[in-house]
């Protein structure tokens, strides 16, 4: 047939589709009509598809995986916020409120050594003495050495050590610290000195620490009873029985004098 047969062939096809299209102007008009309907509905629910994903995504960065709504908030409130928080429970006798606010205070700053103390101080009265050593050492580690505070925490410590009655040697080395660094609260040291020098049978300085700390002792009739507590202990070990008497009077009358005070007598 040859080549030019061939695009002779394909020309007459191609004459034959045209004057078929030429012949049916309406259908054909219609069909493109159609079409370009269908495209102009397809075009703007690709768009809503598209929105409905970035609706999707954003939803699920600011309410997390899956869809779960939680909401996270940060502790709205200082380390020293929850400290005093924990104290004002401790003062009221809420110790369980009270452990937790100091352990949210720790939670913001591992080093905060009033938490620590706090949290000895429950310890302490709860007879847990172990746990009290813990957190009062790390008390005194997160003070500076030259902190008039870290008086207290000496203190204290050692009075774990004269609970548990060990450690006594370190217990007075570090209530001598407490001596040299507050003189605001001699009382309480050389109370506490009293005591250690009774648990070590050093009576002579047991003696002289206590009544050091009564004279120096403000007109607190809690505190007066304290030491006169120790020296009742003292005098009944001695076996003095002049002295011991003299102390059981203070110790009434002190006791008589708070409870007047407490009655509105």
């Amino acid at each position: 047939m040859g080549k030019n047969g061939v695009w002779g062939n394909f020309n007459y096809a191609k004459g034959e589709v045209m004057a078929g299209k030429s012949r049916k102007p309406e259908v054909g008009s219609k069909k493109q009509e159609t079409r370009s309907k269908k495209k102009s509905c397809l075009l703007p629910l690709t768009s809503c598809l598209f929105l409905l994903s970035v609706f999707c995504l954003l939803f699920t960065v600011f309410t997390g995986c899956a869809g779960r709504q939680i909401i996270i908030t940060k502790d709205p409130l200082k380390i020293e916020e929850h400290v005093k928080l924990a104290q004002v429970y401790e003062a009221k006798g809420e110790t369980e409120l009270a452990v937790q606010e100091y352990k949210k205070a720790l939670d913001q700053d591992k080093t905060n050594s009033m938490a620590y103390f706090g949290l000895g101080n429950i310890s302490f009265k709860k007879g847990q003495y172990a746990d009290a050593e813990d957190y009062y050492k790390k008390t005194i580690e997160n003070t500076p050495a030259d902190n008039p505070r870290i008086a207290m925490f000496y203190n204290n410590i050692s009075w774990v050590y004269i609970e548990t009655n060990k450690e006594l040697k370190q217990a007075e080395k570090l209530t001598q610290k407490a001596l040299d660094l507050d003189s605001a609260r001699m009382h309480i040291y050389l109370d506490t000195l009293g005591v250690i020098y009774t648990k070590l049978k050093e009576y002579t300085k047991a003696e002289e620490a206590l009544l050091s700390a009564l004279q120096d002792a403000p007109d607190d009739k809690t505190v007066l009873m304290h030491i006169n507590t120790h020296l009742v202990e003292l005098y009944q070990l001695q076996c003095d029985k002049d002295k011991l008497r003299e102390a059981v009077e203070r110790l009434k009358r002190f006791a008589t004098d708070k409870f007047n005070q407490e009655s509105g007598k």
